[in-house]
């Protein structure tokens, strides 16, 4: 336990130190040329606001005056989160019933959808972001329903269709890796035993191929966070929605950018740090 702690806190801290230099490197290009002493001059500024007790500020480019970062973030912050989270969850749910169908089904059936599945995570994020606000048009003129937004605005949230869209982008995303590993495993020899003691394919899906995936389907999705994260980028541009990263695409300051890298990473490396203490270690393939 005592390693375990003493790796994680040294990943924490040189996380820290790696984001600390991200953030500042907006200051190492000054008139197309590099600026090292700036730039380390600029670590060092960032270096500061960890170790500061004063509250953070930026310039507000709405306001044109500084004022104090955390309020002003949070509501961000609450649109983002929902519409990551929302998500998140609807593609995990569409993927796992899509992967149970793929389970169940003949050859014939599989191919068919593996293809259809190829073709679709192809599609790029503005694709669903245009299609999906057209629909939405194309509904209000036909019935004058009104009650979906396609953009939001300073006061107003959006949630619907930014939800929508990335659940579209993120779940065939899912799919594609959830069908390639259950074609793996569908003849590996605990699921052939499972077989042989007359279980029922449902029971084996559930209770033994998915229970030996997970694991590494939570590895999957933690290496490619910052795909899906890229994707919300363009989504909450396009859609005009007021979260985290609006924040940061109209408010370019130093210290917002540092906040934003540390709001995004402390909450994976909570949940990393929780998934390999509460995981299983049969689950990760290692012999208890």
């Amino acid at each position: 336990m005592s390693s375990f702690i003493i790796r994680k806190a040294t990943q924490l801290v040189f996380a820290f130190l790696v984001l600390v230099g991200i953030s500042a490197l907006p200051g190492l290009i000054v008139q197309m040329r590099p600026d090292f002493p700036g730039y380390f001059k600029m670590v060092q500024q960032q270096l500061g606001l960890l170790t500061t007790s004063a509250p953070l500020t930026y310039y507000n480019v709405t306001a044109s005056e500084k004022r104090p970062l955390m309020p002003d973030l949070q509501p961000f912050i609450q649109e983002t989160l929902v519409i990551f989270t929302s998500a998140l969850i609807c593609s995990s749910v569409v993927a796992l019933l899509y992967a149970f169908l793929f389970y169940r089904t003949g050859s014939k059936t599989r191919s068919i959808l593996t293809q259809s599945a190829r073709l679709l995570e192809m599609i790029p994020d503005l694709f669903w972001i245009i299609v999906s606000q057209s629909i939405i048009v194309f509904l209000f003129k036909m019935t004058g329903f009104n009650q979906i937004e396609i953009a939001g605005g300073f006061a107003d949230s959006i949630r619907f269709l930014p939800i929508l869209t990335l659940s579209l982008t993120t779940v065939f995303f899912f799919i594609k890796w959830l069908t390639g590993r259950i074609q793996e495993e569908q003849h590996a020899s605990y699921l052939e035993l499972a077989r042989a003691k007359g279980m029922h394919s449902t029971q084996l899906f559930w209770q033994h191929l998915m229970p030996n995936l997970f694991y590494r389907f939570y590895l999957f999705f933690r290496t490619n966070t910052i795909t899906i994260l890229s994707s919300l980028v363009v989504i909450e541009y396009a859609f005009n929605v007021q979260g985290l990263f609006r924040f940061i695409l109209i408010n370019q300051d130093f210290s917002v950018l540092l906040v934003l890298l540390l709001l995004i990473y402390v909450p994976f490396f909570i949940l990393d740090t929780v998934a390999e203490l509460c995981i299983p270690r049969s689950w990760k393939g290692e012999i208890s």
